[in-house]
């Protein structure tokens, strides 16, 4: 089955994770934060800290959005819970957000040069002002200078599945959204973003390796096909088949 974006994000992760570890744990030391500093090429002995706390967060959040793109709003229990679907729709807004945050830690602590770009992408989705219209800033939302802040409220009959609808009581205004199609497209985004990330560590921790760079970016590869719209499968032993569809 091909992976879906959720998945996706996951495998990466995980990928990482264990490139990292491995790089980490291929000798012993007694200063162990010193040792990660070095092997990391990271600027301070406290950025793996960080950068735990960041992969754990990504996949404790992807966590909560694969189950979000599973249920929907109204979620697997079998009462129509108005309480319970509030929280699944503040929930997924905050994980999205959560999730940016922690890419944009690994860009910082990775030292990306398009740390400002990937940033700029991110906050631009439609998914990340859904967050601060609804689950942040309902009643500030602020736009732009020099006109008032601006109010909205999830119209509660609209709570079911991937749909949401929005009043905007400050213009009198309905605004909806199709909460799946926005999902899926900060995945893809967050996808990209890490695998850029990825690809600068890689370059940066192995710099006088180019036999190990290039064999640790063709792991990667796949994940980068999927982006373009390539079939990807990946077995319970890890192979991973690549199926290149024919774009029309």
């Amino acid at each position: 089955m091909n992976l879906d974006w959720a998945e996706l994000l996951c495998k990466i992760n995980d990928m990482f994770v264990n490139l990292t570890r491995e790089k980490i744990f291929k000798k012993e030391t007694n200063d162990f934060k010193k040792h990660v500093r070095s092997c990391l090429k990271l600027n301070d002995e406290s950025d793996w800290n960080y950068i735990l706390a960041s992969e754990d967060i990504l996949e404790d959040s992807n966590a909560a959005i694969q189950n979000f793109l599973k249920f929907g709003i109204s979620g697997p229990t079998k009462y129509d819970e108005l309480g319970e679907k509030y929280l699944r729709l503040y929930g997924l807004l905050n994980a999205v957000y959560l999730q940016q945050n922690a890419l944009l830690s690994l860009a910082k602590f990775f030292q990306h040069p398009n740390y400002s770009k990937m940033r700029e992408d991110l906050e631009s989705l439609q998914i990340r002002r859904i967050r601060n219209q609804l689950g942040a800033h309902s009643v500030d939302f602020f736009e732009e200078e020099g006109f008032p802040n601006r109010a909205f409220v999830p119209v509660r009959i609209s709570l079911e599945d991937f749909h949401v609808e929005f009043f905007e009581h400050t213009k009198d205004e309905m605004h909806k959204a199709d909460l799946k199609e926005s999902i899926e497209e900060h995945l893809k985004l967050a996808s990209h973003v890490y695998l850029d990330v990825i690809e600068k560590s890689i370059r940066t921790i192995y710099k006088n390796n180019p036999e190990k760079i290039e064999s640790l970016i063709e792991a990667f590869s796949p994940f980068r096909e999927r982006l373009k719209g390539n079939i990807v499968n990946v077995s319970p032993n890890g192979d991973v088949l690549v199926i290149r569809t024919i774009q029309t």
